[in-house]
C-alpha cells in the first residue's frame, strides 16, 4: 500500500527552502511503523522526531565511542533493518555507507538536499509537518553535527 503513495509523488513539483532541522520529522510508513515504533526510547509524541530515531542514537554512539561500535548488531538501527527483513551483509554494508556518509558531510558538508514533504504522506497522530520523504540518514548525520538548518527540496 505505501509504495503505491510513494510513487504518486511529483518530485519535480518542488521548490528549494531552508528548514530547520528540528522541523523535519521521519517518514511515517504504516507498513513498518510498529517496527520503528518498538525501537523508540522517547517520549510518545515524539516518535518521529528524528532525535529519537535509530539513525540519531547510531550515530551518536558511533561519536561518543570515538568510531567504534562494539557489538552493531545490538543498536537500534542494526535492530530495524532486521525487522525490515534484510540479511546481516546487507544491513553491514549499510552500516558501512551510513558512516561514510556522516564522515563525508562532517568533512565537506552536505552535498545533495534532503527531500521532503510539506505535510505527511499518510496523516497520522506524530506530525503535521514536514516529513523526510528521502535523507533520513543525512538529517541524522546533521543533527549529530549540531547543523541548525537544512537547504531541502520541498513538495507541495
Amino acid at each position: 500500500m505505501f509504495s503505491k503513495l510513494t510513487k504518486k509523488v511529483n518530485l519535480d513539483n518542488c521548490t528549494e527552502l531552508i528548514v530547520n532541522i528540528g522541523e523535519i520529522k521521519a517518514q511515517y510508513n504504516p507498513d513498518r511503523f510498529s517496527f520503528w515504533r518498538s525501537l523508540h526510547e522517547g517520549p510518545e509524541i515524539d516518535v518521529l522526531n528524528m532525535m529519537w530515531s535509530p539513525h540519531y542514537r547510531f550515530l551518536r554512539q558511533y561519536v561518543e565511542q570515538k568510531g567504534v561500535i562494539n557489538e552493531i548488531n545490538k543498536t537500534a538501527y542494526y535492530r530495524l533493518q532486521s525487522m525490515y527483513g534484510r540479511n546481516a551483509k546487507w544491513i553491514q554494508l549499510k552500516v558501512d555507507k551510513f558512516i561514510n556518509l556522516f564522515n563525508s558531510v562532517r568533512k565537506n558538508g552536505f552535498k545533495e538536499n534532503v527531500i521532503i514533504l510539506n505535510k505527511p504522506l499518510v496523516n497520522n497522530e506524530y506530525n503535521s509537518g514536514f516529513e523526510i520523504f528521502e535523507g533520513h540518514h543525512r538529517i541524522a548525520c546533521g543533527l549529530v553535527l549540531n547543523i541548525d538548518s537544512i537547504t531541502c527540496d520541498v513538495i507541495y
